[in-house]
């Protein structure tokens, strides 16, 4: 596949996720898990790293934003509250600053919970996780740092970057979403939910359970 057509590609999957999300309505009562984690990382991370959650100094990533709308939740059957919470802090100043310098060197992980509940990366790359991540190739974290954006009080990955990473596709099936999205545009299917579905479809069964029904 040419570089060019690839790019075009990303750009028109960027565009459409942007819009989709435009279109949904979020949730006036946040997941109770959500808003439980986003309180603590409050007191033991924001606080810590002496950053403010209105400040873009950082961005949640992972399946978070999910949660926000309740769409979503019910397209991707997440049934659970969120069980944890990954936010990315790239700038080693503020490791430096949060007395965590010894961390940002051993690799650029902070867990301030005994749980893992809550986890601090100076990266996101889902391949260090190894397993069924192994080979998940993602943007670097500078592009997906540049489109965080704000949702309520609080920074996180865009939609584009967490669909990028939860469907894993590889060049076969991206091309069938493609399809499908244009489709979408043409009214060909029922609701955003048959939709979504549909896309979880092109997952797979296992890709679907690994990467929604676990919550993160």
């Amino acid at each position: 596949m040419r570089l060019i057509e690839i790019y075009l590609k990303e750009i028109f999957l960027k565009e459409f996720w942007a819009e989709l999300e435009e279109d949904l309505q979020l949730d006036e009562a946040i997941d109770p898990g959500l808003s439980k984690l986003l309180g603590e990382a409050n007191k033991i991370v924001f606080e810590k790293f002496k950053i403010k959650p209105s400040e873009k100094k950082y961005f949640i990533a992972g399946s978070a934003r999910l949660y926000l709308y309740p769409e979503l939740r019910d397209a991707f059957n997440l049934k659970r509250s969120i069980g944890d919470l990954d936010i990315v802090i790239p700038d080693k100043k503020l490791w430096k600053g949060a007395g965590l310098e010894e961390e940002f060197q051993a690799g650029g992980i902070y867990k301030p919970t005994s749980d893992g509940s809550i986890e601090v990366f100076t990266e996101w790359n889902p391949a260090k996780l190894g397993g069924e991540y192994a080979d998940t190739e993602v943007r670097s974290t500078n592009e997906i740092f540049q489109s965080a954006s704000p949702v309520g009080k609080y920074y996180y990955m865009s939609f584009f970057d967490v669909m990028d990473y939860k469907t894993k596709l590889g060049r076969e099936k991206e091309n069938e979403v493609v399809n499908m999205i244009e489709r979408y545009r043409k009214g060909s299917f029922k609701s955003k939910r048959d939709f979504l579905r549909q896309i979880l479809d092109v997952v797979g069964e296992e890709g679907y359970k690994e990467l929604f029904a676990m919550g993160n």
